[in-house]
C-alpha cells in the first residue's frame, strides 16, 4: 500500500456561513441564522463528531472547513495525496446530492444505463429527465498544476464512495479512472501525485467530475494549493541598492498550522499579513421559525430565464412562465441552467466578512471561486453612512479609491508590479517612480477576474487613521458578462464583497520591513524565460448552441411559450419555419468548443461546434510550443482554461463574424495579464491568442471555467502525443528499456488514456507501439 503525504477526504458537515453561532459569539452580533450543510475536504483521520458545526478552533484537531484548508507545497518537491470520496452517512450509506442533478446532459452516469445512444455505460447523456438520487461521483483537479495525466483529475476518472448500499449494477469508477500508484486499493479513493515542478504560484483544488462539476463545487469542496520557493519564489532580498531581480520583501507572514489560529486567536491573527481570499456567490433557503438554512441551487431551467416553471417549484415569484417541453419531449434539458447568479457574497466561507487590519501592507491571494460570476473588484474608503444610517447598505458614501498593487496572477509573478484602480492600470518600474498609466478597454474596468482567475495583490493601509473603513466592492453584472460597458451588481448585496477596519493596536514591528510596492522588483519567469516561437498556430472556436426542434416566442409578460416542437432529430427547414412563424429557437441549448472546417458544399470555412465525445482535434506533440487562436462566436466572455500548461496571453483582436477575418491591429494584454496564466478571458467577437509549451505526454482537457458551461459540452479532451522519434516516456533524458517497461505498464490502463502513446499512427495503442519502441531502442535510442 503506497504511503501518502496526505489522506484527504470529502465529507458532509454543517458550517456557520450566515451570521449566527460562532460568528455572533466572536463579533457580538444579534442576528441569528442556523448553520448550513456543505461538503468540503479535510484530513481523513479527523473524526467529525455528531452535531459538528464548522469553523472550529485548530485545537479541536478537526480540519474540515469550507473552503478547505490551504495545502502548502514546495516548488520541486512531489506531494502525494490519497483523495477519498467519503460522502456517506454515519451508517456507511451513501449521501445523495444536495442539489438536483440533470441526467440529460453528458455526465458521469454511475448507473451505467439508459444512454441516449441506446447503450448502457457510464459517462454519457441519458434521456431520463428526473433528478439523480444515487451516490455522488468525485474526482479532484488541482487547477493550474503542471502534473502527470494520471493525477490531473480527468473528468471521466471519477469514483464513488465506499458505501454499503451502492445499488446493484452501478459502476464504482468512471471509464478513465486511473492512479499515479495503482497499488492503492483503499476503497472509495484514488492515489495522485503532484510534481510541483513549477515556480511559486496561487493554485487551487476542486472537484472536476464530468457533467456535475457545477453542483459539486457549489456544495463546497475547493481550497487553495499554494506553491512556494523555487527560482522564481517569493523569498525576496532587499539589499538596499539598485533594483535587481528579487529585490524587496513582501508582506507576511501567512497562516501556518502549529503557529496559531487566525480565526480564534486574536493575538495570532494580528500578526498575519498574507491571506488567501476566495470569493464566491451563494444563495440560501431560510426557515424563519427554525432558523435552519441550506444552500440554494436552481432545480429547473426556468431560473436562468427568471420565470416560473409550470408544474414545478416556483423559483421567481410573480414572474411569467416557462411553458416548454423538456427532454425527452424536446432537446432542452429540464434542470441544467446556462449560468447561475446568486444574491450573497461569501468570502472564505462567511458572508460579507470584516477584517480588522493594521495600518500596514497586506498580501491578498484573491481567487474568483464563483460558478458563473465575473468579478470587477475595487477598494474604497467609506466616508459615511447613507440616509438610513446603517453601515453596509447600498447608499453608503464612498470616498477615495485605495489601489490594488498586483504582483502576480495565476501562475506566479508579473514582470512588474501593476497599480490597479478603476479605469487605470499603472506599471511600476520598481525604482520608486510611477510609469505612464494604461487605460483598460473601458473606464468601468478595475481588477477584473473571470471565474477561476487569481490575482496576487498588495493592499497598503499605511497611514490610515484609526477606524477607517475600506470596502471591497464588485461592479461586474449580476448576469452573464460580455465585456464593458455593462450593468453593475446590486450595490446593496453582490456589489459588496468584504470590508477592512483599520486598528492602530494591530501594528507589528515587522510591518516596517515590508517593501513599498513602488520599490518592488519581481522575479518574473515570463521575463527570465520567455516561451519560444510557436511550432504551430491552432484555431479553435467558442460557440452557443440553439435548439434544433423547439421553436418558442416571448410574450409581453416575459413568459416563453412553445410555437411548435419538431420530432427529433429535427428538420433542416426548422430555422426558416420558426422565424417565419414569428419565433426563435429555444436557446441556449448548450455551449460548445469547436474548430474551423470547410463546408464541402460551398467550400467556405465555418465554425464546427464539437461534442465532448467527438474525436480529439487538439493533439500537440510533446515539447512543441503552440499559439492557440480562440475565436469567440458567442455573446459571453468565457474564461478559458487548458489543463497542464502555463501560457502567455499574446494579444486580442476583433474579427469579422461572417468571414472570420481579423479586423485592425491586435492589441496587447493588459499589464496585469502579462505574467504566466492558466485561465484567460476570451471576449465576444474577438480572437484571443495564447501561447504554451506542451511538455508532458498524456490526456488532458481544455474548457470554459463557467462551470455551467463546462458541464454541458463546453469542454473537450486534448492529448499531448508522444514524439514517435524520441519517445522518452519516463523523462530521464534517454530512450531505453525503461521506456519500454513504462509502455508495457500503460497497456493495463483504460484504452482512452493511452491514445497519446500511439507511436505508429494507427489510432490505437497496443503491442505494435511497444514493438516500434523496441526497434528504436535496439537501433540506439537517441538522447533527448
Amino acid at each position: 500500500m503506497p504511503a501518502a503525504d496526505y489522506n484527504v477526504a470529502v465529507r458532509q458537515f454543517r458550517q456557520q456561513i450566515l451570521p449566527g453561532g460562532v460568528w455572533n459569539t466572536l463579533n457580538g452580533r444579534t442576528d441569528a441564522f442556523g448553520a448550513t450543510t456543505v461538503w468540503s475536504y479535510g484530513r481523513a483521520e479527523d473524526v467529525i463528531p455528531p452535531n459538528f458545526v464548522a469553523p472550529v478552533p485548530l485545537a479541536s484537531k478537526i480540519s474540515f472547513n469550507y473552503p478547505a484548508f490551504t495545502v502548502e507545497n514546495t516548488s520541486g518537491t512531489m506531494n502525494r495525496v490519497r483523495w477519498i470520496n467519503d460522502l456517506v452517512d454515519s451508517s456507511g450509506n451513501y449521501l445523495p446530492h444536495l442539489f438536483a442533478v440533470d441526467q440529460t446532459i453528458h455526465w458521469a452516469n454511475p448507473s451505467a444505463t439508459g444512454c441516449s445512444d441506446g447503450t448502457n455505460r457510464t459517462d454519457c447523456r441519458t434521456m431520463n429527465p428526473n433528478p439523480y438520487t444515487g451516490p455522488v461521483p468525485i474526482v479532484v483537479h488541482v487547477h493550474g498544476s503542471h502534473v502527470n495525466a494520471k493525477s490531473d483529475g480527468y473528468p471521466e476518472a471519477w469514483w464513488l464512495p465506499a458505501a454499503k448500499n451502492i445499488p446493484p449494477g452501478f459502476a464504482k469508477r468512471g471509464s478513465h479512472f486511473d492512479q499515479f500508484d495503482t497499488r492503492n486499493n483503499v476503497r472509495g479513493s484514488a492515489f495522485y501525485a503532484y510534481e510541483n515542478d513549477q515556480p511559486a504560484g496561487t493554485l487551487w483544488y476542486h472537484d472536476h467530475s464530468l457533467g456535475i462539476t457545477r453542483a459539486n463545487v457549489y456544495a463546497g469542496p475547493a481550497g487553495f494549493w499554494l506553491v512556494r520557493g523555487g527560482t522564481y519564489g517569493d523569498q525576496f532580498v532587499d539589499d538596499g541598492t539598485t533594483p535587481a531581480a528579487s529585490d524587496g520583501k513582501l508582506p507576511g507572514p501567512a497562516p501556518r498550522v502549529g503557529l496559531g489560529d487566525p480565526n480564534f486567536d486574536p493575538l495570532f491573527r494580528a500578526t498575519i499579513r498574507e491571506i488567501p481570499v476566495v470569493i464566491q456567490d451563494r444563495s440560501f433557503d431560510y426557515d424563519p421559525v427554525t432558523k435552519a438554512t441550506k444552500l440554494f441551487y436552481p432545480s429547473n431551467r426556468a431560473f436562468f430565464e427568471g420565470l416560473n416553471a409550470l408544474g414545478q417549484r416556483v423559483e421567481i415569484p410573480g414572474a411569467g412562465v416557462l411553458d416548454i417541453p423538456f427532454i425527452p419531449l424536446s432537446d432542452i434539458s429540464p434542470i441544467w441552467n446556462p449560468e447561475a447568479f446568486f444574491n450573497t457574497m461569501v468570502v472564505n466561507g462567511s458572508t460579507w466578512p470584516q477584517l480588522d487590519s493594521a495600518p500596514a501592507k497586506y498580501r491578498l491571494r484573491l481567487l474568483n471561486g464563483c460558478n458563473s460570476r465575473t468579478l470587477n473588484l475595487a477598494l474604497f474608503v467609506v466616508t459615511g453612512p447613507g440616509p438610513d444610517a446603517i453601515m453596509g447598505t447600498a447608499d453608503d458614501i464612498l470616498g477615495q479609491e485605495v489601489p490594488f498593487y498586483q504582483i502576480g496572477s495565476d501562475q506566479g509573478f508579473l514582470p512588474q508590479v501593476v497599480m490597479v484602480q478603476t479605469g487605470l492600470y499603472t506599471p511600476l518600474p520598481g525604482d520608486g517612480t510611477m510609469a505612464v498609466a494604461v487605460a483598460p478597454p473601458d473606464p468601468q474596468q478595475a481588477l477584473l477576474m473571470g471565474p477561476a482567475e487569481r490575482a496576487d495583490v498588495i493592499v497598503d493601509f499605511t497611514g490610515f487613521a484609526e477606524g477607517t473603513i475600506v470596502r471591497m466592492i464588485n461592479t461586474a453584472p449580476d448576469a452573464p458578462f460580455g465585456g464593458f460597458p455593462d450593468a453593475k451588481a446590486d450595490p446593496g448585496t453582490t456589489g459588496q464583497v468584504m470590508q477592512f477596519v483599520v486598528k492602530q493596536s494591530l501594528l507589528q514591528p515587522d510591518d516596517a520591513l515590508a517593501t513599498s510596492p513602488l520599490n518592488l522588483v519581481l522575479p518574473s519567469e515570463r521575463v527570465a524565460m520567455p516561451l519560444p516561437a510557436p511550432a504551430r498556430v491552432r484555431q479553435v472556436t467558442l460557440n452557443e448552441e440553439e435548439s434544433a426542434q423547439l421553436c418558442v416566442q416571448a410574450l409581453p409578460d416575459g413568459s416563453i411559450v412553445t410555437i411548435f416542437n419538431d420530432p427529433p432529430p429535427g428538420d433542416p427547414t426548422f430555422l426558416a419555419r420558426c422565424t417565419g412563424a414569428g419565433g426563435v429557437p429555444m436557446a441556449p441549448r448548450a455551449a460548445k468548443l469547436g474548430v474551423f472546417m470547410t463546408d464541402p458544399m460551398t467550400g467556405m470555412s465555418m465554425s464546427m461546434p464539437m461534442m465532448w465525445m467527438d474525436a480529439i482535434t487538439e493533439a500537440p506533440v510533446v515539447g512543441d510550443t503552440e499559439t492557440w487562436e480562440i475565436f469567440n462566436f458567442t455573446m459571453d466572455a468565457h474564461p478559458i482554461h487548458p489543463h497542464l500548461v502555463r501560457f502567455e496571453v499574446v494579444d486580442r483582436q476583433p474579427f469579422d463574424m461572417m468571414t472570420f477575418a481579423p479586423i485592425g491591429t491586435p492589441f496587447p494584454p493588459q499589464p496585469n495579464e502579462q505574467g504566466l496564466k492558466d485561465t484567460a478571458i476570451a471576449y465576444p467577437g474577438q480572437i484571443t491568442r495564447v501561447k504554451a509549451t506542451f511538455d508532458r505526454i498524456g490526456l488532458y482537457v481544455w474548457h470554459c471555467h463557467i462551470l455551467e458551461h463546462e458541464d454541458n459540452e463546453m469542454m473537450r479532451p486534448y492529448m499531448v502525443k508522444a514524439n514517435p522519434a524520441l519517445p522518452d516516456f519516463n523523462e530521464d533524458g534517454a530512450v531505453n528499456l525503461l521506456d519500454v517497461l513504462f509502455l508495457l505498464k500503460r497497456l493495463s490502463s483504460p484504452a482512452g488514456t493511452n491514445l497519446p502513446y500511439d507511436l505508429n499512427g494507427d489510432g490505437k495503442f497496443n503491442l505494435l507501439d511497444v514493438h516500434r519502441l523496441l526497434r528504436i531502442v535496439v537501433t540506439g535510442g537517441r538522447p533527448v
